[in-house]
């Protein structure tokens, strides 16, 4: 993290820490104004232009949360300078409409010894399940 933090082209990390999801009390919990919709392009465009990175140990893209609203998958903004792989067994890209950029880090792991091949992807899928 601090590492991360130290890179010029990162504006901001923040620790995560797990909570227990309550949607309808988010904003609350947020300190979100109700009026924020308007001042952030309305709801038309509210999130647009806003790249958020995870770091974590995979992705599960065909999960309900991931689907894109177009049929056919687009791109990132012109804008975005992210990566996204291609999986190797079915060809596709991870990235949709909403997830933008997805890779893999896994020569750390190899190195030493703790990649296992039977559990862990040399992709950004994710192998244990959680998505």
């Amino acid at each position: 993290a601090n590492v991360l933090r130290k890179t010029p082209a990162v504006l901001y990390v923040e620790e995560d820490s797990k909570v227990t999801r309550l949607t309808t009390h988010t904003p609350e919990f947020l300190g979100l104004p109700t009026a924020v919709w308007p001042t952030g392009g309305g709801t038309e465009r509210a999130g647009e232009n806003i790249v958020i990175g995870f770091i974590d140990s995979g992705i599960y893209p065909q999960h309900p949360s991931f689907a894109a609203f177009l049929s056919d998958p687009y791109e990132p903004v012109g804008t975005y300078r992210g990566k996204c792989e291609v999986d190797p067994d079915t060809k596709r890209r991870f990235c949709n409409g909403k997830i933008v950029g997805a890779q893999h880090f896994s020569a750390a792991a190899i190195a030493a010894g703790l990649f296992n091949s039977t559990v862990d992807f040399a992709s950004p899928l994710d192998g244990d399940g959680h998505g």
